[in-house]
């Protein structure tokens, strides 16, 4: 099974934390908000995640791969 993580916005309403973080970077509980959405999904059969990226995805995709490497 496949599935699409919207992940391109600015995250305006979480302003301050954005302005340097993007917004599936943010912390909550020692954990960025992406792993807890990688991790339901897994938990759920997903196979193949595909990420729609635009603001900020160097850092993203630098954070992805870090964690991947765990």
């Amino acid at each position: 099974m496949k599935a699409l993580i919207l992940v391109g916005g600015y995250g305006t309403r979480l302003r301050p934390l954005t302005l340097s973080v993007p917004k599936p970077l943010i912390q909550f509980c020692n954990r960025s908000i992406i792993e807890y959405q990688i991790a339901s999904f897994k938990r759920a059969g997903v196979k193949h995640l595909i990420l729609a990226v635009a603001y900020q995805s160097q850092a993203l995709m630098e954070a992805l791969q870090e964690l991947e490497a765990k």
